[in-house]
C-alpha cells in the first residue's frame, strides 16, 4: 500500500545485503493449529523425525541379520552376536527418545501457541472495550481537547524545525523521514496500528452509542455483520458526502486497462519465484501481470500478480491503484484497482472454471483475497506479501507473508483469519541490524519480502509445506510440464473521466 521509492529495488537489494536472510528468522503460525513455530524449532523436530525413521530401519536391518546367521557363526562368535542385538535394542531406545522429544517439540509449540492467542484475545477484548468508550467519549475528548492537540502540534513542528537537520515545513517531513525511519518500522508501533485498526469497530460502535461488547456479538469476532471493512465503508460514506466540499477525495471513477507488453516466460519454481515476478511499483508502469500455460487436455492454467499502492494522495488523479482503491478493498467495494484486476483477467481470456493462482504485494495482496472470496474466478492458491488481509477469511490455500515491523500488513488488525489452509509467516528484519537511510518504509520495501519468500522455501515447517504442495501444479507449468512455454501479459490500468 505505501508506494516505494523510484530505483525501490536497488535499495530493497541494500537492505537485503545487510540482513542476512537466515530461515531461523522465520515464525509460523494458524493452518488450523494453535502452533506458532519458529524456523529452528520446526528444522529440530524435523530432524528428530528423521532420527526416529533411521533408528528404525537400523534395528530392523541388524533383526532381520540376527535371523539369517548360520547358528554356528554365533557358538564361533557368540560376543559379536551379542552385540548386534543390543545394538538394535539401543537404536530402537534412540527412535523411542527421538519421537518422545520431537512430540515434546510439537507439544511445547502448540501450548506457546495457546499461550499467544490467549493473550492476543485477551489484548483485543480491552482494544475492544477501550475503543468502544473512546467512541463514546470523542466528541467530548474533541470539544475539549483541540485547542491543546493544537497547540501541542505548533509546538512539536517548531521543536523540529530548530533540530539539527530536522524538517522546517511539512514538505521536508517526507525527506525527514527517510533519513529517520526508526518510528515508522518499529515492531511495537506497528503492534499498536494492529490494535487499533482492530479495534476500528469498536470505535464507530461507540460513536453511533452502542453500548461496550456489542461488538463482540455482531463484529468480526462475532456475527460478523460489522467489523473492520463496514468501517471502512462509513469511511467511504462519509468521503462521498463530503465529495463536494472536499473536492472528490476517495471517489471512485471509471477505469481503463490495457496491455502493454507480451513475452514468453517459463513457469516458476518456488515461492522466490512467484514473487521476484511481481511488478515494481513505479509510476506511469504496469501494475499487473499474468501468466498463462497451456494444459496438454486443451485448457490453461493462470498466475495472477497484482503489485502495491502508486499514489498515495486521497484526491483521485489518473492512477489506479491508489488510496482511493486501497479504502474501497478493505471496505470489500469495486474501487479502480479490482476492477482493473477484472478487466485484465478478461482481456487474458481467463474463464470461469481455469485453475488461477493470485499473488498480491501491498494493495495487490487485499485484491487477491477479494478476488478468491468473489468466487468469479477458480482461485486455487493465494500468495499475499505485506498485505492488510490478516482478518480477511479465504476458502482457498493462502500463505500470508509479512514483517513485524512493517506498518501495512498491521493495518488489516490482527491475524485473525482461520481454517487449515490459512497460514502465516512472519520475519523481523531489524533485529541485529541497523536501518537503512534513504527509505522512510524499508520493513515494506518488495525486495525485502522476495527475500522473504525465498526464506519460506526453505521452511520445514509442515504448514508451510503443505501450502507449497497445494501449488506446486502452478510451479511446474501445471501438467504441460515444467519447461512449457507459457505467455506473460503486463496490464497498465489509469482512473479516466
Amino acid at each position: 500500500m505505501i508506494p516505494a521509492r523510484s530505483g525501490g529495488d536497488a535499495s530493497a537489494a541494500v537492505t537485503a545485503s545487510a540482513i542476512g536472510p537466515d530461515a531461523d528468522d522465520l515464525v509460523v503460525s494458524g493452518g488450523g493449529q494453535f502452533a506458532v513455530a519458529t524456523e529452528e524449532l520446526s528444522a529440530q523436530a524435523a530432524g528428530l523425525r528423521l532420527v526416529e525413521e533411521e533408528a528404525q530401519l537400523a534395528a530392523a536391518r541388524l533383526r532381520s541379520l540376527q535371523v539369517a546367521v548360520d547358528p554356528g557363526l554365533i557358538v564361533q562368535a557368540p560376543a559379536a552376536y551379542a552385540e548386534a542385538v543390543e545394538a538394535a535394542f539401543e537404536l530402537d531406545r534412540a527412535a523411542v527418545l527421538a519421537g518422545e522429544l520431537d512430540l515434546a517439540l510439537r507439544l511445547s509449540a502448540e501450548a506457546y501457541g495457546m499461550v499467544e492467542r490467549t493473550m492476543i484475545e485477551g489484548v483485543r477484548l480491552s482494544a475492544s472495550v477501550l475503543g468502544n468508550v473512546l467512541g463514546h467519549l470523542a466528541p467530548l475528548l474533541l470539544v475539549m481537547g483541540a485547542p491543546f492537540l493544537a497547540t501541542t502540534g505548533l509546538g512539536v513542528l517548531a521543536a523540529l524545525a530548530v533540530v539539527p537537520g530536522g524538517p522546517k515545513s511539512l514538505a521536508d517531513v517526507g525527506e525527514w523521514m527517510r533519513q529517520h525511519p526508526q518510528l515508522a518500522n518499529n515492531p511495537a508501533v506497528a503492534g499498536a496500528v494492529r490494535l487499533l485498526f482492530s479495534s476500528s469497530d469498536d470505535v464507530i460502535a461507540g460513536l453511533l452509542g452502542a453500548p461496550p461488547g456489542s461488538s463482540a456479538v455482531v463484529g468480526d469476532e462475532g456475527l460478523g455483520l460489522f467489523g473492520l471493512r463496514e468501517a471502512s465503508g462509513l469511511v467511504l460514506t462519509a468521503a462521498g458526502a463530503m465529495a463536494g466540499a472536499s473536492g472528490g477525495r476517495l471517489v471512485e471513477t471509471a477505469v481503463r486497462t490495457t496491455a502493454v507488453s507480451q513475452h514468453a516466460v517459463t513457469a516458476p519454481r518456488s515461492l522466490g519465484d512467484l514473487a521476484g515476478r511481481m511488478p515494481a511499483t513505479s509510476a506511469n508502469g504496469a501494475q499487473i501481470r499474468i501468466e498463462e500455460y497451456p494444459s496438454e487436455t486443451g485448457g490453461s492454467s493462470w498466475i495472477v500478480y497484482l503489485g502495491g499502492t502508486v499514489d498515495m494522495g486521497a484526491l483521485p488523479q489518473g492512477e489506479a491503484f491508489d488510496m482511493t482503491s486501497n479504502v474501497q478493498s478493505m471496505s470489500g467495494g469495486n474501487g479502480a484497482s479490482y476492477r482493473a484486476a477484472l478487466e485484465a483477467m478478461r482481456d487474458a481470456g481467463i474463464k470461469p472454471g481455469d485453475p488461477v493462482f493470485e499473488v498480491g504485494y501491498s494493495q495487490g495482496g487485499l485484491l487477491a483475497v477479494q478476488l478468491e472470496q468473489s468466487k468469479q474466478y477458480n482461485v486455487q492458491g493465494v500468495l499475499t506479501l505485506g498485505s492488510p488481509v490478516g482478518q480477511f477469511e479465504t476458502d482457498a490455500p493462502t500463505l500470508t507473508i509479512s514483517h513485524t515491523e512493517d506498518l501495512v500488513p498491521a493495518l488489516g488488525g490482527l491475524d485473525s483469519a482461520a481454517g487449515d489452509d490459512r497460514v502465516f509467516v512472519r520475519r523481523t528484519l531489524f533485529d541485529d541490524a541497523p536501518l537503512p537511510l534513504g527509505d522512510a518504509f524499508p520493513a515494506h520495501a518488495l525486495g525485502s519480502y522476495q527475500d522473504t519468500a525465498g526464506l519460506a522455501d526453505q521452511s520445514s515447517d509442515p504448514r508451510v509445506k503443505r501450502f507449497v504442495d497445494s501449488a506446486a501444479p502452478f510451479l511446474s507449468g501445471g501438467d504441460g510440464g515444467p519447461d512449457v512455454a507459457g505467455r506473460a501479459t503486463d496490464y497498465r490500468a489509469q482512473r479516466v473521466g
